[in-house]
């Protein structure tokens, strides 16, 4: 049998190069930008001595489009087409190929002397590739490397993370948002969002909750299953494929089971001990395939805190939180607002929105006798609860856990409750509580974690 040649695998990555040619890229037509773009690129443009840019996020939230349209920018803005290298690693010709013998190959057919960009797509298919990128940057330093990765083995420092889509890009993408939101700027302040019907947000914020997370999905020519789409591109590939062989998981039927076990109790308070149990699994299983899940992008886990605001030391109970609610339609079906999973999946929704921001790692949960307090933000230099908010999409919300936190760790920034349609500012046992929609919050934390990926 004759092996494969080299210059049958460069001429295979030169068809995804079309601008080396002077040709458009066939895979931008038409398709918009996301929110993060503006963020990502200025990562990219960024000169010097620089760790490579790794992209990382769930499948099928835009990570190849977003490059591809960094690179079409880059060209506009006159750098030389072919300083701009693009390998697909999911391309059968390129399997086993160290990524260094890969890059001098690209680097050679496309005429490249001096510095450029590689840009490594679906780099997550090469075992241990968070350490073989970083040989290769070292390698070929005059190469600006970006990795684009569905997972990880584990959570990769300095990563630009690309989530799946916020509520208020839902809401950009289909057209709504001028109608619904208006900003309002005073001063030099950040801006107010003033809801305009707050009706039609609730609508599409139902709407969001049961099949807006991922941009295929709401782009959707009329009369395609976004449900299935969401079930066979995301959870099919990251439970069922190769992805978790790649990470050391065998089992993927457990796996499996685990995550819709999850996904059932997204927004709730659950134990490594429960979830072996239910799940059936040995508890250093359930801890493995949780990290997994979660560098995938797939879940996010909140720690609790004390009611007198510190950290616990050794954490036996954790929340989880599906990264996209849509998930649970994927796999459960829609939720209506009245049923009793759609507050749990509200407060999924607002969580989820911190994912691709530095804050979310300053994010836990407390647990009060007088009840809940679903979010509890850290302050990044003295670790100490520094704002707290109920999240509910219920006009009457139990709040008495939170008044007694906030006594307790006074002072705080902020007291909130999220609400299903009142806006209004009550004190409540000396505590003065902000009330919004929990829409309209959903909303606002969205547009505030798109402009925290702007400044870093």
């Amino acid at each position: 049998m004759l092996p494969l040649p080299e210059r049958a695998i460069l001429d295979r990555l030169a068809l995804d190069n079309p601008w080396w040619r002077g040709a458009p890229d066939p895979e931008l037509a038409g398709l918009p930008k996301r929110a993060f773009f503006d963020g990502f690129l200025r990562r990219l443009e960024r000169t010097g001595p620089e760790r490579p840019l790794v992209l990382i996020g769930p499948r099928r939230v835009g990570k190849t489009v977003l490059v591809r349209q960094a690179i079409a920018r880059l060209i506009e803005d006159g750098a030389p087409p072919r300083s701009l290298l693009y390998a697909d690693l999911t391309a059968p010709v390129v399997h086993g190929v160290p990524l260094e013998r890969l890059a001098r190959g690209l680097r050679a057919a496309a005429g490249l002397e001096g510095p450029g960009v590689l840009v490594l797509d679906g780099v997550h298919n090469v075992r241990g590739w968070e350490a073989e990128v970083a040989v290769l940057a070292a390698a070929l330093p005059d190469l600006r490397v970006v990795a684009v990765a569905s997972g990880a083995a584990q959570r990769v420092a300095g990563a630009f993370v690309l989530p799946p889509l916020t509520f208020a890009e839902y809401l950009r993408l289909t057209g709504a948002e001028r109608d619904l939101v208006e900003p309002m700027v005073f001063g030099k302040g950040p801006p107010m969002y003033v809801v305009r019907d707050m009706a039609a947000l609730n609508e599409r914020f139902g709407h969001y909750i049961n099949g807006g997370g991922f941009p295929e999905a709401v782009l959707l020519r009329p009369g395609r299953d976004s449900a299935r789409l969401l079930r066979g591109e995301v959870l099919g590939a990251l439970l069922h494929q190769d992805l978790p062989g790649l990470a050391g998981i065998a089992g993927t039927a457990e796996l499996n089971a685990l995550f819709t076990l999850l996904a059932r109790n997204t927004g709730r308070e659950v134990s490594i001990e429960v979830l072996a149990e239910r799940a059936g699994l040995a508890k250093n299983t359930v801890r493995r395939h949780l990290d997994y899940l979660e560098a995938s992008y797939l879940i996010l886990r909140m720690g609790r805190v004390h009611p007198a605001g510190d950290r616990f030391q050794r954490m036996r109970t954790f929340k989880v939180h599906l990264a996209a609610p849509c998930l649970y339609a994927a796999l459960f079906g829609p939720v209506a607002p009245d049923d009793p999973a759609f507050a749990a999946l509200t407060e999924s929704a607002i969580v989820g929105q911190w994912l691709a921001s530095a804050e979310r790692t300053r994010l836990a949960y407390a647990r009060l006798p007088e009840g809940p307090v679903d979010l509890v933000a850290l302050d990044a230099v003295t670790d100490r609860p520094a704002w707290v908010c109920v999240l509910s999409g219920s006009d009457e919300a139990t709040i008495n856990g939170m008044i007694q936190f906030a006594k307790r760790n006074a002072p705080l920034r902020w007291v909130g409750s999220t609400t299903r349609t009142v806006a209004s500012l009550k004190a409540h046992d000396g505590v003065e509580v902000w009330h919004r929609p929990a829409s309209q919050y959903c909303y606002e934390v969205g547009r505030r974690a798109v402009e925290d990926a702007l400044k870093n």
